[in-house]
């Protein structure tokens, strides 16, 4: 198995080479269907447990980059029901938070409200996550909420991104931070 197959179809989506994203989502799916992928990690959850995230975030990927959001969202909504699914470990076995995908390309979809769902949520998992707060203010933004609330959350969101190195355009890294 190419552990590295699911990076390389985010990394082709990010530079808009969707055809060898789309390849990339190919070889994730033939990846899923090896027999040994149901032996269980160093945990209760097995490696397809684990791994079956990957192929419905690079779907949600690929089709947000198409502008097919109902569908990408409908990919990432399945993408964090699986993750909700492991079992919890530390550190966490799937490191590529699918909820913050999801909030940032509903808010792509002019679905503001749905994404400060999705955003408080994954704030109450990971109470000051710097990419949810983030979000979080855009979608209060988007949606004219109070001032109040959404000057509460941007100042949790510089205390909570006060040392970090790279300026946030959205509430996930890609292309739209300028990192991919």
């Amino acid at each position: 198995m190419n552990k590295f197959t699911l990076v390389r179809g985010l990394a082709f989506v990010a530079m808009d080479q969707l055809h060898l994203a789309e390849q990339e989502l190919a070889s994730l799916r033939k990846i899923m269907q090896e027999p040994g992928l149901d032996s269980p990690l160093f945990s209760p959850n097995t490696a397809r447990a684990v791994l079956a995230i990957g192929p419905e975030v690079l779907s949600g990927e690929i089709l947000a980059a198409q502008g097919k959001f109902d569908e990408a969202i409908a990919h990432f909504d399945h993408a964090v029901r699986l993750e909700d699914g492991l079992v919890y470990t530390e550190p966490a076995e799937w490191h590529f938070p699918p909820r913050l995908a999801l909030g940032t390309i509903l808010l792509e979809a002019g679905r503001p409200a749905e994404a400060e769902t999705v955003f408080w949520e994954d704030l109450r998992r990971n109470r000051n996550n710097g990419w949810a707060l983030f979000g979080l203010l855009q979608a209060l933004e988007a949606q004219q909420k109070n001032e109040q609330a959404a000057a509460l959350i941007e100042s949790r969101f510089k205390k909570a991104w006060e040392r970090a190195d790279i300026t946030l355009k959205a509430s996930r890294f890609g292309r739209e931070t300028g990192g991919m």
